[in-house]
């Protein structure tokens, strides 16, 4: 396939009229190209890399009652869930994500079932569910754990199970009820314990980690990113850059709230909190930036009033907060896949990387709205679907209706 007539973003600061080759799943040069395949006409549209969301929860289905409609249903249909789920992504121009945290281990399975072709859905990491403190944080799609020995065998049975990468606990957080984002979790020992199994096998490790303390017990453990990172400081910000820690900062659910976004249906305590925690959250964000740490996008995508699909919602926070256009869109292109293992094969068109694109109309380099005027997404040399005169509201809205699909499947 060749595509032609477009202006192609490369990840510089400008937009570049070139044709794009693609044989098979992947990027080739233009010597390269059989002339006699599929030319495809991209006149007036933006040609952007597929976008990377590196945090999502596909067991959650992003509805306000979310967490306890995950505890009430079977795992069955909390599994077709997390398939519509993952096609709505997909559609919606999100063709990598990585799951940091399914009950069970429906994000691996649901990664191996994509894999083999029989459901559609993004390119996926999955951690399988998150090693947490016994009734900690995140305890609804983790493995409780007490001790070293306890978080060793949990990170060797997800790796066991096809884990990509293993997900750790280390604070509170918002949505859990009687705990807090500043209180330490896991320790620094037995998150060790856990991220060197991954390290082992040449796999990465997150943590979930939003206080300052449970920042640097992750730190000391070595994990790969941070996760949401609400209360960095200096000393905190070096250690990342001297050990090439990444951070994903997840603004979309804090924006959400404060934006009104269902919130009156929310429990008081969730609201609360993030509304406690927005300005310090920012303040991070906005330091970690300007000092130079890798910023990477991530919507914690099913999450009570986060549903699933665009990562484009994320990075158009970003922008609002003070980030370049230009950095926004490397968060969840190039920076995105180095941070999360696959700097060498997604993020960039180039050739021999996969052929994932989005269409869009307009210049998100000048206006990062653009990204809501998606006109179509190729995952690895496949038209998932291209409509130049699209205009679809609920891409600009972030999401799709993931609710109806779930209806059609069940």
């Amino acid at each position: 396939m060749k595509i032609k007539n477009a202006q192609v973003w490369l990840g510089g600061n400008e937009l570049k009229q070139v044709d794009i080759c693609i044989e098979d799943e992947y990027f080739v040069d233009l010597a390269e190209f059989d002339p006699t395949t599929e030319v495809v006409d991209a006149k007036g549209l933006t040609i952007l890399p597929g976008l990377i969301n590196a945090h999502v929860h596909f067991c959650l289905d992003g509805s306000n009652d979310s967490v306890p409609r995950l505890a009430a249903e079977p795992h069955l249909t909390t599994a077709y869930r997390a398939a519509a789920a993952a096609e709505a992504t997909l559609r919606a121009g999100t063709t990598t994500v990585r799951d940091v945290g399914c009950s069970g281990q429906i994000g691996i399975y649901l990664k191996k079932a994509i894999d083999a072709g029989f459901v559609r859905g993004p390119r996926m990491l999955a951690s399988g569910p998150c090693i947490v403190m016994t009734g900690g944080h995140n305890r609804f799609i983790g493995v409780e754990v007490d001790g070293v020995d306890e978080a060793r065998k949990v990170a060797r049975q997800n790796l066991k199970a096809g884990a990509d990468l293993i997900k750790v606990v280390s604070t509170g957080g918002v949505i859990t009820s009687g705990v807090e984002p500043e209180h330490v979790q896991l320790s620094a020992e037995e998150m060790q314990a856990a991220v060197d199994e991954a390290h082992n096998c040449g796999k990465h490790a997150a943590s979930h980690a939003q206080g300052e303390q449970g920042i640097a017990n992750s730190l000391k453990a070595g994990v790969d990113t941070i996760e949401h990172g609400i209360y960095l400081t200096p000393a905190l910000i070096e250690t990342m850059l001297k050990q090439g820690s990444a951070l994903v900062p997840t603004l979309t659910p804090m924006r959400r709230i404060l934006l009104g976004c269902g919130q009156e249906r929310l429990p008081d305590y969730a609201v609360e909190k993030m509304r406690r925690t927005s300005e310090p959250w920012l303040d991070s964000f906005r330091a970690a930036i300007a000092a130079g740490v890798p910023i990477v996008a991530g919507t914690d995508a099913g999450t009570p009033g986060n549903p699933h699909g665009s990562v484009a919602v994320e990075v158009k926070f970003m922008v609002e907060a003070g980030m370049t256009e230009e950095l926004a869109l490397k968060s969840a292109t190039s920076v995105a896949a180095k941070a999360i293992g696959l700097g060498d094969k997604v993020g960039q068109i180039r050739p021999g990387f996969h052929a994932d694109l989005i269409f869009v109309r307009g210049n998100p380099l000048e206006d990062i709205r653009a990204l809501d005027n998606l006109c179509g997404v190729m995952k690895d040399g496949e038209m998932i679907w291209f409509n130049p005169d699209a205009s679809d509201g609920s891409i600009a809205k972030g999401w799709l209706d993931v609710e109806a699909l779930v209806v059609s499947i069940l």
